[in-house]
């Protein structure tokens, strides 16, 4: 059996020193200790959080059910209790320890190492953007597999995108795949810096720039300033991918080395290949490719423009026409990010529910309510916003932007849930079908769910959007108990 890295290569990577001299052989890398099994060798990488300090599930993954072989520690933990880990390292003679600076960042570096040994003749690609990143993803390596087929395709291993998820995921490449695609997400200045060193994509899609995480980073241009660090990596012979309408596309690839592609509606069909023919509401989209008739099944006109980053990437890497299709005709949705399916109330009538309830910024939460508002052949609307979170100083402005579209929308009967809603329904002209709750909780979604079914009729549609905390999925189950999934399509954000 062979180590991800050996011994050699870990310490020199993580600029390691081990305690003692057992031998490194693992094949599996966790931060969580209930991950760590013993039905194979792993590294268990504990990390400094401001809660949490991961060194004191060291124990734990000593047992004799989990059987950690190797283990990092941060170097001021070690000082901290030289005698203890020395003695740990003594009762455990097999398990080689290393001592690091940080434990994050020998994670990365680890992972760095391991991308060089393993994806030399990997096609590596970076996903990233305030919005649509996971949907452009999904889409992506649909594409992909269609192409290279499903052996040959490594990705983001769940939602694993971050400072910590993105090396795990690296971790899962085998070696022998033609092409890897990651997502890049973001809360922290310089994430994606760190991740794109790990990475080091040949090329690189950002989807948009928008307003997502502007609590954190405080403006659009410091988002896009982290967002562009995606493409530092991409040589010459690489593209970074970007949108032609978007206003920081040009700041985002000034300093690119490969192409610059950009991808949107305006692009000219003898540049892109694309000619749109309809929107389809909750249907999709039809458009044209090199001639080739596709149906895009994920409802929405940003889901169309995810796709045609996808479509300018693929065409870019050498993907044909005709596998570009069959992976985007056959992408298939994601619980929990816009879900579009007909749901069977409790009094018997069949409406539509869009449940949208993973995440939500600015963006998110404008399109999808821009999307119900142009659908046809429905009946009447009922809108369940929760709050935005993470939106720092910009929340009750943005709160208020949201009231402001409701008001050009104007939804048959709203209902809205969190402190940071309260500035929306204050923003909200007509109030005689709206509801504000100020919490989040069973007894609430018990009244929304109750006044749903009192008023909702066949072919109404009942949006539900806010961001994870806010459980605004625990309503559905009090809305129908027999949900009819004849039509599940999605949209990621």
């Amino acid at each position: 059996m062979e180590s991800l890295l050996s011994k050699d290569e870990l310490l020199s990577a993580v600029n390691g020193t081990q305690i003692g001299s057992a031998e490194c052989l693992f094949n599996d890398v966790q931060t969580d200790s209930r991950n760590v099994s013993a039905e194979k060798p792993c590294m268990f990488v504990p990390l400094m959080g401001e809660f949490q300090n991961g060194h004191k599930y060291i124990p734990d993954v000593l047992s004799s059910d989990k059987k950690a072989s190797v283990i990092l520690l941060n170097e001021a933990e070690y000082k901290a209790d030289t005698a203890y880990y020395n003695s740990l390292a003594v009762e455990n003679p097999s398990v080689c320890f290393v001592r690091v600076e940080n434990t994050l960042h020998a994670l990365q570096d680890a992972a760095e190492a391991y991308v060089a040994k393993k994806c030399r003749n990997m096609i590596l690609v970076s996903i990233t953007g305030s919005s649509g990143k996971t949907t452009t993803k999904e889409m992506m390596v649909s594409v992909a597999r269609a192409y290279f087929g499903d052996n040959g395709v490594a990705y983001t291993y769940g939602n694993l995108n971050s400072e910590t998820g993105l090396p795990l995921s690296v971790f899962k490449i085998r070696g022998d795949e033609k092409i890897g695609i990651f997502e890049m997400g973001m809360n922290r200045v310089n994430e994606i810096g760190e991740i794109s060193k790990v990475l080091k994509s040949r090329y690189g899609i950002i989807t948009n720039i928008g307003t997502a995480h502007i609590g954190i980073l405080g403006s659009q241009k410091n988002i896009a300033e982290e967002k562009r660090k995606s493409l530092k990596y991409i040589p010459e012979n690489g593209a970074a991918v970007v949108g032609a309408d978007d206003s920081f596309a040009d700041f985002c690839t000034e300093n690119v080395r490969g192409k610059v592609v950009k991808f949107g509606r305006n692009v000219p069909a003898e540049v892109s290949g694309v000619r749109f023919i309809e929107d389809k509401g909750l249907f999709g989209t039809d458009f044209e490719l090199d001639g080739l008739f596709v149906h895009l099944p994920l409802s929405g006109s940003y889901n169309y423009l995810n796709a045609l980053s996808v479509i300018a990437c693929a065409k870019e890497i050498g993907i044909p026409a005709a596998d570009i299709k069959r992976g985007l005709e056959s992408v298939s949705a994601i619980s929990g990010r816009m879900e579009v399916c007909e749901v069977v109330l409790r009094t018997g009538k069949k409406a539509v529910l869009i449940k949208d309830c993973y995440n939500a910024n600015l963006d998110s939460m404008l399109k999808v309510i821009d999307f119900c508002s142009g659908l046809k052949d429905i009946g009447r609307k009922f809108f369940v916003l929760a709050d935005m979170k993470e939106l720092g100083a910009e929340s009750e402005k943005s709160h208020e932007t949201i009231g402001e579209r409701i008001n050009e929308v104007m939804p048959d009967f709203i209902y809205l849930i969190g402190p940071e809603m309260c500035a929306a329904s204050k923003a909200v002209k007509d109030k005689r079908n709206l509801k504000w709750f100020e919490v989040s909780s069973m007894q609430n979604f018990e009244k929304i769910a109750a006044d749903i079914n009192l008023n909702a009729e066949d072919k109404d549609v009942i949006l539900l959007k806010g961001s994870h905390s806010m459980q605004l999925e625990k309503l559905v189950p009090l809305l129908s108990s027999n949900m009819n999934n004849q039509k599940s399509e999605e949209v990621i954000k």
